[in-house]
């Protein structure tokens, strides 16, 4: 009975995280597609998106082995890195400061919004797909 409910127990954990997941998914999604201003030339949410999805897709081979503790961190670090690192490079581009440019993405953009559910959206995606088990 016990080992029934545990593994029902991590099923609905699993569903949970990947609700929390499709739901921040969406949420910086629609942010960053609704935030565009194509009068401004302003794509920030969709770089952000862009960023995460080259970072993601060089870092989650490697983790997929990891133990899960030190990949959730990784995970959480390298989306946060990369949702913003091409709005740093898009600053240096054009030579204006940084903190300008990223206080001008969270006003415009909502980038704050963006930059908050992605790491959100990855860690849980990760809660639903890994399977934990004990003694690894």
């Amino acid at each position: 009975m016990t080992a029934l409910l545990s593994w029902t127990s991590r099923r609905t954990g699993r569903a949970l995280a990947g609700l929390v997941a499709l739901i921040s998914f969406g949420i910086a999604i629609y942010t960053a597609i609704s935030q565009v201003d194509r009068v401004l030339h302003i794509y920030d949410g969709l770089w952000m998106l862009a960023g995460v999805t080259v970072a993601l897709g060089l870092c989650v081979p490697l983790v997929w082995s990891w133990p899960r503790d030190k990949a959730i961190a990784l995970l959480a670090v390298v989306t946060v890195i990369g949702s913003w690192a091409p709005l740093v490079a898009l600053a240096l581009r054009a030579r204006i400061p940084i903190l300008a440019r990223l206080k001008g993405a969270v006003f415009f953009s909502s980038a704050d919004v963006v930059g908050v559910a992605l790491p959100v959206g990855v860690v849980c995606l990760y809660l639903a797909m890994k399977e934990y088990r004990v003694g690894r």
